[in-house]
């Protein structure tokens, strides 16, 4: 499943984080570049702009 995750701050990145190790593609956005480098770290994309994500097979939202 490809999941897109809008958020990866201090609620959303645990949960993201749970989506990867799940074996989950994920795209991920956040208006803070920082908070998503760890994610694409461990296999995350992260999408040029919020527009890109536009219609994920799964979102969810933090």
């Amino acid at each position: 499943m490809h999941v897109g995750f809008v958020g990866t701050g201090n609620m959303g990145r645990p949960m993201a984080t749970n989506v990867l190790k799940a074996g989950h593609q994920l795209t991920v956005w956040d208006l803070r570049r920082e908070a998503t480098r760890d994610l694409e770290n461990l296999g995350a994309t992260r999408a040029a702009d919020l527009a890109a994500l536009e219609p994920p097979p799964s979102a969810s939202r933090s």
